[in-house]
This record gives structure tokens, sequence and C-alpha cells, in this order.
């Protein structure tokens, strides 16, 4: 997974276009909502590579709030994401390349058009995600390739890293810390988890629990963040 992405749609009918992107194994979803003022928060909260903006062509408030917020936008991120608009109004993709959108596709979304611009948009940003992590314990600097993280557990105003190799790396830095600076697939599930969800093997809803691994490894996940559970779930599923 090198991309992640969110859907705005505020006709609340996200899951044809979510049906269509599962199929791209380099691009997670992590959000979806039902407003562009819903959609500027969590832009600015989970910091997305890519944003499905759909706008009604026939709703002049809807197009109006949407190029405000891909304004706005710009006063809050000096690394913008990458915005596609949606629409069944063709004449919408003038005013929408002016206020600097990445593309355009016309609705209902044809299959050959998307995948022609997720793998120009892909071709172009390759490697844009740094794979190392700096680890500072003391005086001693560890430099840690993120996919070889399996999760992070906060230990007061510490944290430690679990890693592939059984290793256990201990950071004078807290969870919060990290929580903003790892890349988009990790994800929080607790109070004192972060995993990467590329070694999720299992999730039981049942008893709360997330297995890594191949299930060798099983942390507990809180209702807190039942939503990033839901995000992962749908990903892997």
């Amino acid at each position: 997974m090198q991309f992640s992405y969110i859907i705005i749609d505020g006709n609340g009918n996200p899951e044809i276009l979510l049906d269509k992107l599962k199929t791209y194994d380099d691009f997670l979803c992590v959000g979806t909502c039902a407003s562009p003022g819903e959609g500027l928060n969590k832009i600015l909260e989970v910091r997305p590579t890519v944003v499905f903006l759909s706008i009604d062509g026939n709703s002049t408030a809807e197009k109006a709030a949407s190029f405000a917020m891909i304004s706005e936008i710009t006063e809050y991120l000096d690394q913008l994401p990458f915005i596609i608009v949606l629409s069944e109004n063709r004449d919408l993709a003038y005013d929408a390349y002016q206020k600097g959108i990445g593309g355009f596709l016309l609705k209902p979304v044809e299959d050959h058009l998307l995948r022609k611009c997720l793998l120009r948009y892909a071709k172009n940003h390759q490697n844009s995600e740094n794979d190392k992590i700096c680890i500072r314990s003391h005086g001693d600097y560890h430099f840690i390739t993120t996919k070889d993280i399996v999760y992070l557990k906060a230990d007061s105003n510490t944290t430690d890293f679990y890693l592939m190799s059984g290793k256990v790396v201990t950071a004078y830095k807290t969870l919060k810390h990290f929580e903003n600076i790892l890349p988009f697939f990790f994800f929080r599930i607790h109070h004192s988890y972060i995993i990467n969800i590329s070694h999720v093997s299992r999730i039981n809803l049942g008893k709360g629990n997330c297995y890594l691994l191949n299930n060798e490894i099983v942390l507990s996940f809180s209702r807190t963040y039942k939503e990033n559970i839901d995000i992962i779930i749908n990903q892997i599923s």
C-alpha cells in the first residue's frame, strides 16, 4: 500500500466507488465523508494522498461549498492531496481544473477511465512515502524500515516498537508522537497500541481482539477506535 484516499459524497452513496477502488491494492481508504465541511476536517486529520470529491452538478450550493473547501485546504497544508472530482455535469470540469484539481471523472464512473486516472497518479508519485523511521534511545539511533514494524505499545512516556525480527526497541517519545508521523497504514486501535495493518491476520469483533502475524500476537482494541477497525476490515476484505 502506497497511497491513502478519502471519499467525499454529499449524496451519502460512496459504496459504488468504494467497490471499484477495492481492486487497487496500492490504495487504502481511510475515510468517507458526507459533506465538504466534514471532508475538510478529515483531510486535516488523516492527510490522505488522494481525495475523491463528488459534486452534484445541478446544486449551486454544493458546488460552492466544494470549491470553497478546495481553496481552504491550501491555508492549512503545504503538501496538498491529489483531488479527483466526480460529477454528472461535464461543464463542471473547467471550473474544477481552474481550482487546481488533479483529475475529473464523469459519473457514472467508467472503470477504464478510473484505472487510467489512478495509474497516472501512481506513476507520478512512486516512492513518495518515507519508508524508514528514526527511533532514538538516548544516544542510540535506530533506523527502521516501517514495513518491519509489527506494532507499537505505549509505556508511560516511552513507546516500545515490536519488530518482525522479534526485537523490541524503546523510544523516549509518546505513542501520540509516532501516531502523527507514521505512514497511513499504521492505525491506532487502543489507547496503548498502534498496529501495522500489513501484519493483521484476524479480527474478532465479539472478543474485541486483533491478531497479528498469523495469530501469534493478540491485541485488544477499544470502542474508541472502532472506526479504525472498520477501515481495516473494509480494506482487507
